[in-house]
């Protein structure tokens, strides 16, 4: 006996599936006005608009993405004072990648389904989807509490954590303001200092991010047999800080070093050692830890 035939017409569409509630336009239009700026810097260089790019793009990225939000907050690579989690934190937000909360719960949801279903941004989705998409469907405030809930519960215990996602968005557009104001007051080069500093630097920083959830899911090497398709990715860990050294974290993901071969360089985990002598990080993961998950 034949199985009935099921009408194609009411299978949901590729869209209608990732994007349930439609788009999150504000998140959409922000990144939208980030990438016209970046390119409208080009026509608007100056040297300060350039330090201000270098300087903020190693606090936000580094200090605040790949050694707060990933090592710290994410997988408890290290140890340190409660002021120091808040002060990475809100480096991170400065990133504009999202709040503290949003980040981990997020990453957390991605190493334990990684490249399977349910994983936020896996490749087998497709590239584009693993790379910028993936954040820009929109969800409603119930469907945000459960994910942090689930996969950040010791942050969303955390009231400080809170008030920072509450006031991610206000704080992203006063960073913004306030880069503008610094480069007009300071140096009267506002207009070059808010592209070059804010829409320039928070575009380099998204993408070597997003190269991390995409590239280094598909191109590259394994020092390690992981059950997801994570690689190491020269490139990808020279624009990220040590981050593209992508399947030896998947393989171990709570040892603070990324780079497990000579070769490997890993710039963050240089700036916790260089934090660990000054005795501001102690209790560093340098070997693989019994319990590879914190919740």
């Amino acid at each position: 006996m034949r199985s009935p035939e099921v009408d194609s017409s009411l299978e949901p569409s590729y869209w209608q599936k990732r994007f349930p509630h439609g788009l999150d336009w504000p998140i959409t239009l922000w990144m939208t006005g980030m990438h016209v700026g970046a390119v409208v810097a080009l026509w608007h260089f100056s040297w300060v608009g350039l330090a201000g790019f270098a300087i903020l793009h190693f606090v936000t990225a580094c200090l605040g993405i790949t050694l707060g939000y990933h090592r710290l907050l994410t997988h408890g690579s290290f140890q340190c004072p409660q002021w120091f989690k808040y002060f990475c934190g809100i480096c991170g937000m400065l990133s504009a990648e999202g709040s503290p909360l949003m980040w981990v719960a997020n990453h957390r949801k991605h190493h334990v389904l990684s490249d399977q279903e349910g994983d936020p941004h896996s490749p087998n989705d497709g590239f584009w989807w693993s790379h910028m998409l993936w954040f820009q469907p929109k969800h409603t405030r119930e469907e945000t509490v459960a994910l942090f809930q689930r996969w950040a519960p010791d942050l969303w215990k955390d009231s400080g954590f809170r008030f920072l996602d509450r006031a991610f968005v206000f704080f992203s557009m006063g960073v913004a303001a306030v880069i503008y104001g610094f480069g007009e007051y300071f140096f009267a080069a506002g207009l070059s200092m808010f592209l070059w500093a804010m829409c320039l630097r928070t575009v380099v920083c998204y993408h070597c991010t997003w190269f991390v959830n995409s590239a280094s899911h598909m191109w590259g090497y394994r020092n390690y047999e992981t059950t997801d398709r994570s690689r190491n990715l020269w490139w990808v860990a020279l624009l990220s800080y040590g981050e593209g050294w992508h399947n030896n974290h998947h393989a171990h993901q709570r040892l603070a070093l990324h780079g497990h071969r000579w070769y490997e360089f890993d710039v963050t985990y240089a700036v916790i050692q260089f934090l660990e002598k000054i005795g501001l990080v102690w209790n560093v993961q340098r070997n693989v830890p019994k319990d590879e998950m914190l919740f």
